[in-house]
């Protein structure tokens, strides 16, 4: 019989072993025409033309963790540069002397001036 030892270490190697092989040679994923590109772009493979009809489902998986990290990234540097284009064209303005409180005030002053204007018209009627 298997000594306790040898038992355990025969099913970690089973489980971790086998399972893992397993996963990565069973290629039951058609992919379609977008995977396929992001195959691609991950370098998973050189061109579509190379990619078998049917890959793994470990392989899909780790080529969509790859754009989906990918995009977030361009995300993130995409939200960066609008922040500094934001910040760059409030400095312009406030060198121009425009402010939100100054075209604050001017919209309600206009507002105003037209309810004015509009509230005396019914009574000239």
């Amino acid at each position: 019989m298997l000594s306790k030892t040898g038992l355990i270490g025969a099913l970690v190697r089973r489980s971790f072993g086998t399972s893992q092989m397993l996963r990565e040679t069973i290629k039951n994923h058609e992919p379609n025409n977008l995977e396929r590109r992001m195959l691609v772009w991950t370098g998973k493979y050189k061109s579509q033309s190379e990619i078998p009809n049917f890959v793994s489902q470990d392989v899909m998986e780790r080529c969509r963790n790859k754009m989906r990290i990918r995009l977030a990234n361009i995300m993130i540097a995409l939200t960066a540069v609008g922040c500094a284009i934001m910040v760059y064209s409030g400095k312009q303005a406030a060198k121009k002397g425009e402010s939100v409180t100054k075209m604050n005030l001017e919209w309600h002053k206009q507002f105003n001036d037209s309810q004015q204007s509009e509230g005396s018209a019914p009574a000239a009627k």
